[in-house]
């Protein structure tokens, strides 16, 4: 099933000026853990629109960053076979 995230994290750079990397760094030094603080403070603080608030979380603080486009999906589907 693939993320229902990912067309909002392949537009995150052109739609807030920031990387999805960027975004990481800063929920890290505000100490984010949990994902409602994280889209709390985007929203807030950074003035990211509720979705792309809940896709930079998302992606952020996914328990595995390995697939850094956000399409880890369609892999994990292949290997279920």
């Amino acid at each position: 099933m693939p993320s229902r995230h990912v067309a909002d994290i392949r537009q995150v750079p052109s739609k807030t000026g920031r990387s999805l990397e960027e975004w990481c760094e800063l929920l890290e030094s505000n100490g984010v853990g949990e994902r409602r603080d994280a889209v709390n403070l985007l929203r807030d603080g950074y003035a990211v629109s509720h979705a792309f608030a809940l896709a930079i979380a998302d992606h952020c603080l996914r328990p595995s960053r390995d697939d850094d486009d956000g399409l880890g999906w369609q892999d994990e589907e292949d290997d279920r076979w």
